[in-house]
């Protein structure tokens, strides 16, 4: 399972609705294959969609979680925004140490 981070930003006047999280969760179809959504709003407008996706491939996880933000764009299910980035984040070297070396 690979989590993916899409980062968007709301077009402006940058107000999210307080439903985002709900909505976003009642976009998704089952054809998206998503197993678990989480809605970080932030600052300004921006906020990140974390997708948990069974894929074979960080590289196929990462292009099912653009494919999928891009229809609930598409389909309005979330507000107007610009798709800044997709990727998995990244975990610094130092907790990703198991101390078993």
């Amino acid at each position: 399972m690979y989590l993916v981070h899409a980062r968007l930003r709301a077009a402006p006047p940058h107000e999210l609705p307080d439903d985002l999280r709900e909505a976003v969760r009642a976009g998704l179809d089952p054809a998206d294959q998503v197993e678990h959504l989480a809605v970080h709003p932030q600052r300004a407008g921006h906020f990140t969609l974390g997708f948990y996706l069974l894929d074979d491939s960080l590289e196929a996880a990462e292009r099912h979680a653009e494919s999928v933000c891009r229809r609930l764009l598409g389909t309005r299910v979330l507000p107007a925004a610009r798709l800044l980035d997709v990727g998995v984040p990244l975990m610094p070297l130092s907790l990703s140490d198991t101390g078993t070396g």
